[in-house]
């Protein structure tokens, strides 16, 4: 058989297999996290990452309250905070946790830069920010990176 007439169904396939095969060997050894495997296998979570442009550097010690919508209004579920590098220790929501429907993320932007003496007026100009999306597959990870000064934000869905 000549190198040309490979069926490509059967090498993608066995790719796919050797692939899988090497992780489920790796995961119990710490090559591959818990997390990792849980996303491969189409589990679903929730993650963020905090970037202070003010400062250039992701700092600890932002509080984020996360909230659900529940007829009409939003229900707190967790407050969390970030740690050194602008993400929380764990994922905001693990996979059993997650659900379809529209969330909040409360910044407290206010408290995070008093809390290093940052020179801003009183009142500052952004205080506490929601931000606001829809989950509507719990089966998809959902990462919300968050860009934010103390006179602008933006956030996107990440990968």
């Amino acid at each position: 058989m000549s190198i040309l007439n490979i069926d490509r169904r059967k090498v993608i396939v066995g790719l796919i297999i050797g692939a899988a095969s090497i992780r489920s060997l790796l995961e119990g050894t710490g090559f591959v996290s818990t997390a990792a495997a849980q996303e491969a296998a189409g589990g679903g979570r929730l993650t963020l990452h905090a970037i202070d442009t003010y400062s250039g550097q992701t700092r600890p010690d932002l509080r984020i309250d996360l909230s659900i919508m529940e007829n009409g209004a939003f229900r707190l579920l967790k407050t969390v905070s970030t740690v050194q590098g602008g993400r929380t220790e764990a994922p905001v929501l693990e996979a059993d946790e997650l659900q379809v429907g529209r969330y909040e993320l409360l910044l407290h932007l206010d408290e995070y830069f008093e809390g290093f003496g940052a020179d801003l007026p009183e009142p500052p100009f952004l205080g506490k920010v929601p931000i606001r999306f829809g989950v509507f597959d719990a089966g998809q990870r959902f990462h919300v990176p968050i860009l934010f000064n103390p006179w602008n934000y933006s956030y996107y869905r990440g990968s």
